[in-house]
């Protein structure tokens, strides 16, 4: 249909994806971490200003106190000997703990930036995997819809759900075929967020693949549109939409 209208074919409209409510998800979150600069990494460091300023304050002001014993030395030449030593030590302590104070300032501001960077990096993906979450029930919707299409008729609540799964959680049984787990750490990468439901099921079906599964961990990745990326250790194993199109369009243009 789409050679007949003279335009290129979109493969995301053949996925049944929205190219358009994805861009604006994306652009959601863009917002979103531009605002996070402007509200909490700016103050930060406006406040790490102020204390370099009040660093600046101590060190003139030990230099004050040398120009003060500079002038006790003229009027007190007999005490000279004495008076230096004390302007030393004075000096001494006050440069000593204007370090020590600019070192620890130093390190609690670096620390609080750091714990601030991680909340905001957890804030922001807790954001995005949210805004992912509520596009779901669209994207199912137009993953159905095309399916219909495609079929000719109506899915049944049953195949619908079977549609579903496979779409967004179908743990790839032949790629898998082989791997042992071994202890290794599970990486499970999915197009969307996966419901506590979807993440047992998944969790299980590959334990009948690899073994007893001790750590695992689910992680999301718009780009790969659907189906599974699973990493056991250092292998990793794409059953992702993605990577389908990819093979895809090699073998098109082959």
């Amino acid at each position: 249909m789409a050679a007949e209208g003279g335009g290129a074919p979109n493969p995301f409209e053949g996925l049944g994806i929205n190219l358009v409510q994805f861009l604006a998800q994306l652009i959601n979150f863009l917002l979103i971490m531009y605002f996070l600069n402007g509200m909490v990494i700016r103050p930060v460091l406006r406040n790490l200003e102020a204390r370099r300023k009040r660093i600046e304050e101590s060190l003139e002001n030990a230099r004050l106190a040398d120009e003060r014993l500079a002038n006790v030395e003229k009027d007190y030449q007999a005490k000279l000997n004495e008076a230096a030593a004390e302007a030393q030590k004075i000096r001494a302590e006050a440069v000593n703990a204007a370090q020590q104070e600019a070192q620890r300032i130093r390190q609690e501001a670096q620390a609080e930036i750091e714990r601030m960077r991680q909340q905001a990096r957890i804030d922001a993906q807790a954001e995005r995997n949210q805004l992912l979450a509520d596009a779901r029930n669209q994207i199912v919707a137009l993953v159905i819809a095309a399916t219909n299409k495609l079929v000719g008729e109506s899915l049944d609540a049953n195949r619908q759900k079977a549609l579903i799964n496979d779409f967004f959680s179908k743990v790839p049984a032949a790629k898998i075929a082989g791997v042992s787990v071994n202890g290794a750490p599970v990486v499970v990468t999915s197009a969307l967020p996966l419901t506590a439901e979807e993440q047992s099921r998944v969790k299980a079906d590959l334990s009948k693949q690899i073994g007893a599964i001790e750590n695992i961990t689910f992680d999301v990745d718009p780009s790969i549109l659907g189906g599974l990326v699973v990493r056991v250790g250092d292998k990793v194993i794409d059953d992702s939409v993605l990577s389908k199109v990819n093979t895809l369009r090699q073998q098109l243009s082959a």
